[in-house]
């Protein structure tokens, strides 16, 4: 039988009885009266602002205890998680819009997270973000790398996690058990006294999983073993007001998990084992200055990998930087700026890396100034216009600029455009790794962004439809164990987001994307080049339709996700050369219930995948988790 360090958790639930979660809001906030600051770095409207972001509020993340970060993100337009139904220790690729994880830009708290050691290309893994740390996250669609810098291609999505408030001693946690042996829990404390808060929370998650691979349908009786995970994180957040105009947020984020995994497609494994861990820390410091604030940002982040497979062994070690200084001032009542520096580097220790002339040490660095100008609502007209000048250590010097105006109509209906572009360097990985190639060149990116929002019947009903094409050129694709550059890729589509509140407690929200996707490849013979359609594992047609109630002290919800046809590459036990593999469409019901027994106390379920659906692929040769269940309680002290 398992063991477990949760005992003074369950004991805790025996001092319920104070008040401790907030009550749903009755005031419904319409989307374009959101506040958010993930669009501009500082906090507008969304009405104020072109841009398309999507806010999940903690009250969200609250109906997902006992989940993960990627099951959350995965319920979003325009965002697909690659393994989310897959087992919990494999890796879990986001796609935005069609891109990979790579050109994905995601952020605690504003400072970027990444992983040097390139699992994900840059992208951190998503198995190492602890959701019931997290307050909100903001979702902001479209090339943004004028504001966030490289990598940021496809969007960013920013982390905002939970601060400490209200009295000087406050406890929470929650503890829940699942299927296939799975434990959860979390216990915590935050609180604020004087000119000092803090949040600290540590959280355990383990289950012995299922198999990772999937054995052929011709193999009876197969024996493929169980492969299980465990994780374990540390969150701390401190606040220190020092005076009235200056505060400074030293914080800090540990994460590792233990992970076995299978040699590879329809093939079992009883002895690949991976270790990973995260190291996340620096501070945030804030001066106001009244008519504006000035932001100092630093962050240092390490990820180390340990793996044992038939392979042999891999120990890696990734380290990034991160420094920033921006301020941002009201000029007037209608226009703003915004201007700042921003330093990058990143650093992979491995002996085994090839031509860095570093002794296995892979380095690369970057400095970029950036500026914007906002016009703030001006008889309806906003605008962002702005731009950013990357020195890079290897790539050379390179400009890149926002465009973003919008207009609102009766403040009712926002019509909108974007026009971006962004510039992306090879990771280390990709240039120095056995699979590296050090004559990559850098991607460029051209995007272009249209569409309208409105919130209509007193803010009842809130649509979104939004067009989108994305141009890269130089594009680094993995094909065949070796990087290459292809001449360009073109994507293009189009998210439709509807959301409604027909009455007092009734939630509901469908959206509906479309994606399409071609690589170019450049032919020997001039004007024979060739182009074809290179989105693996994406579907050209994703939907998804979310309905939630809550009446009295219960709240009941479902979500129905539908994802299309889409082909995967299949490489053969032996073969060094994929083929692809159609994979025909899938969907999956979830549904949640919570009861509310006391202000500070909830009981819980989690349902995922009630139909029992097996019969589909997420990565060709890869199990899926069928019909689980999370039960448990949430508490605050």
């Amino acid at each position: 039988m398992k063991t477990t360090s949760f005992s003074l958790m369950a004991f805790s639930l025996l001092a319920l009885g104070r008040p401790g979660f907030a009550q749903e809001d009755t005031a419904h906030v319409s989307q374009l009266n959101t506040v958010v600051v993930t669009a501009t770095k500082f906090a507008k409207k969304q009405s104020e602002t072109g841009k398309v972001l999507t806010v999940i509020s903690r009250e969200q993340i609250e109906r997902n205890v006992g989940r993960t970060v990627t099951d959350v993100l995965n319920e979003q337009a325009g965002i697909l998680i690659n393994g989310a139904g897959s087992n919990p220790g494999k890796n879990k690729e986001l796609y935005f819009r069609g891109a990979t994880s790579q050109y994905t830009t995601i952020l605690l708290d504003g400072i970027p997270v990444g992983d040097a050691t390139g699992l994900t290309g840059n992208a951190i893994d998503l198995r190492l973000l602890p959701i019931d740390a997290i307050e909100r996250i903001e979702i902001l669609r479209g090339t943004q790398s004028t504001l966030y810098g490289a990598d940021a291609i496809a969007g960013v999505i920013n982390v905002i996690t939970r601060k400490g408030s209200g009295k000087p001693l406050n406890g929470f946690g929650n503890l829940a058990w699942g299927s296939n042996r799975s434990i959860k829990g979390t216990a915590g404390l935050r609180g604020q006294r004087d000119n000092v808060d803090y949040n600290v929370a540590f959280t355990h998650f383990e289950t012995d999983g299922i198999s990772e691979a999937a054995p052929f349908d011709t193999v009876t009786n197969p024996q493929f073993d169980r492969d299980g995970y465990k994780q374990s994180s540390l969150m701390a957040n401190f606040g220190i007001q020092a005076t009235e105009q200056l505060r400074f947020t030293p914080f800090l984020i540990y994460s590792d998990y233990k992970s076995s995994y299978d040699a590879g497609s329809f093939q079992d494994s009883k002895t690949n084992n991976n270790k990973s861990n995260m190291l996340h820390t620096g501070m945030r410091g804030l001066y106001d200055l009244g008519k504006g604030q000035l932001h100092a940002n630093f962050g240092y982040q390490k990820v180390t990998r340990h793996d044992e497979s038939s392979w042999g062994v891999t120990d890696l070690d990734g380290r990034s930087y991160f420094g920033e200084l921006y301020a941002h001032y009201n000029i007037t009542g209608w226009l703003q700026a915004l201007a700042g520096v921003e330093y990058r580097k990143s650093e992979l220790m491995d002996t085994t890396l090839i031509n860095t002339g570093t002794f296995g040490i892979g380095t690369q660095y970057n400095t970029s100034p950036y500026l914007s100008l906002f016009i703030k609502d001006l008889y309806g007209f906003s605008l962002e216009a702005g731009g950013r000048y990357t020195l890079h250590s290897q790539f050379g010097n390179h400009f890149t600029y926002s465009i973003n105006p919008s207009y609102m109509i009766r403040d009712k209906v926002k019509l909108f455009v974007n026009i971006s572009t962004g510039f992306k360097a090879p990771t280390l990985t990709s240039l120095y790794s056995q699979w590296g190639n050090p004559g990559l060149k850098p991607e460029k990116a051209t995007s272009y962004e249209g569409g309208a929002q409105a919130s209509l019947l007193q803010d009842k009903l809130e649509l979104r439809v939004t067009g989108f094409k994305r141009d890269i050129k130089d594009v680094i694709s993995y094909i065949n164990y070796q990087y290459v550059n292809y001449n360009k890729q073109n994507d293009k589509g189009v998210e439709l987001e509807v959301t409604a509140h027909p009455v007092k407690g009734l939630d509901i929200k469908a959206f509906y994307t479309y994606v399409d996707g071609a690589v170019t490849t450049v032919a020997a013979t001039p004007g024979k080049d060739t182009s074809y359609n290179n989105l693996a594992r994406r579907p050209a047609h994703t939907g998804g339709l979310n309905i939630g109630y809550r009446f009295s002290k219960f709240y009941v919800g479902a979500n129905i996700r539908h994802t299309g046809d889409r082909d995967d590459i299949y490489y053969a036990p032996g073969a060094f050369t994929g083929v692809p593999q159609p994979l025909k469409a899938y969907t999956i019901w979830d549904m949640y219930a919570e009861y509310r027994f006391t202000g500070n106390g909830r009981l819980f379920l989690n349902a995922n995948n009630i139909t029992n659906n097996r019969k589909y692929w997420e990565i060709y040769g890869y199990s899926v988790q069928g019909f689980t269940m999370q039960a448990g309680i949430a508490f605050q002290l």
